[in-house]
């Protein structure tokens, strides 16, 4: 097992807070004068209603919509179509350049799951990811989560974190830890 650079997965249910982690982590990376590359989720509502799903580059902050319930085409992932275009021109996109800049010194990717995995570019370029030599940190879907082996063998190390009710305030501090124990960002 290869265990110079880590990969972080992070799941749970819906609505427990993976992307507000993701977002703690960027703002902790950032606060402390990293430069991480990947992307971010966010959701669109509507009237307390979540209607779709938008996409952020955190390279470009370039963003657009990866699914909504009014895209008129793109695959059905329940009641929400997916805009490849904007998946892959901001999502994948930002992965790949952020494998190729050496300045960027982890990649976040927030989500994989099943909207981005109806990309075969998208499943590429994690691939690619979690071959490289960067740290990563990764939200999951808690449906592939249990696949992830299957979908996506590494020889690099990896360590997945369950997140609840009950821990995802901790969640952050821990992974921040973790990564910083290892020195798997260098001296800062």
């Amino acid at each position: 097992m290869i265990i110079d650079m880590i990969k972080i997965f992070i799941t749970g249910p819906p609505g427990v807070g993976k992307t507000t982690i993701i977002n703690r982590l960027y703002e902790t990376l950032k606060l402390y004068g990293y430069n991480p590359g990947g992307f971010i989720t966010y959701e669109i509502r509507e009237g307390g209603v979540r209607v779709g799903f938008t996409i952020k580059s955190l390279n470009t902050n370039k963003e657009g919509i990866l699914a909504h319930i009014k895209q008129p085409n793109g695959p059905s992932i329940g009641k929400y179509r997916v805009n490849l275009k904007n998946l892959e021109e901001i999502g994948v996109k930002s992965i790949i350049d952020s494998l190729k800049d050496n300045n960027v010194s982890i990649i976040l990717v927030d989500e994989i799951g099943p909207m981005e995995m109806t990309s075969i570019k998208f499943k590429e370029a994690i691939r690619h990811l979690l071959d490289s030599d960067k740290p990563a940190i990764m939200t999951v879907h808690y449906r592939i989560s249990t696949q992830l082996n299957k979908l996506f063998y590494t020889e690099r190390e990896t360590k997945l974190y369950m997140v609840t009710r009950d821990n995802r305030e901790a969640i952050p501090y821990i992974i921040w830890r973790d990564i910083r124990s290892r020195g798997l960002l260098g001296d800062r």
